[in-house]
């Protein structure tokens, strides 16, 4: 009795052992397939381009892992938040996003390009460096624009109803910003040049004399 008193806990242990379920096969790593480069770099809303929900995790499997970092990025002014930026390395490929409320655990709120020669692609093929007549054109109405040489100049603020305010799909809106072509000794500013927080528009003399270059551009999410 003795002895099978001892081998008793022994006896307990293998059979529980042996009923217990096998340890299930840890999940695959999750495969990334990045979009050919004309696609991954057109920011642009819907199909294969950028949409709210997508979050910090969407834009890395989109872009890699290590090709997008949270950091801050600028708001104006000199103020920055909490954000995420798209190979901060590399001009040319290089974009800025803002999160919804500053939190990198939600909703994207806007993405923007403010590299000269970026190979990304807007509504439209917008691009760095565009002229204003240009982009007037693609929007098939006259822009009001900010005058420059503040925080904010620069930066549309309205398209007059023209094809960049109604031709993105919903709930996507088009962020640019210009900035005037650089002087040199033989060209100088017009003395009636857009300049201060006033509004102005493209068809103005001194802007087709000179038009301004497209600085940035971006696109938001939400009503």
């Amino acid at each position: 009795m003795r002895t099978i008193a001892k081998l008793l806990p022994v006896l307990l242990l293998c059979l529980t052992g042996c009923s217990r379920d096998p340890e299930p096969a840890p999940a695959p790593a999750p495969v990334v397939t990045l979009l050919p480069e004309a696609e991954r770099f057109r920011l642009v809303v819907g199909g294969n381009g950028f949409n709210a929900a997508m979050g910090l995790a969407g834009l890395r499997a989109r872009f890699g892992e290590t090709a997008v970092l949270e950091a801050a990025v600028p708001l104006g002014e000199g103020d920055s938040e909490p954000g995420a930026i798209i190979h901060g390395d590399d001009p040319a490929r290089r974009a800025y996003v803002h999160f919804a409320d500053g939190r990198s655990d939600g909703a994207i709120a806007s993405i923007h390009v403010r590299d000269a020669g970026s190979i990304w692609r807007g509504p439209f093929e917008i691009r760095t460096g565009m002229t204003m007549t240009e982009i007037e054109a693609i929007n098939g109405k006259p822009l009001r624009f900010l005058g420059f040489d503040w925080d904010y100049g620069g930066y549309v603020s309205h398209y007059d109803g023209g094809q960049l305010e109604t031709g993105l799909l919903a709930p996507g809106r088009l962020s640019l910003r210009f900035q005037p072509p650089p002087a040199d000794e033989a060209s100088s500013r017009p003395e009636d040049y857009p300049s201060g927080d006033g509004e102005y528009s493209s068809d103005l003399p001194a802007v087709r004399t000179q038009p301004p270059l497209l600085a940035e551009f971006g696109v938001s999410f939400g009503p």
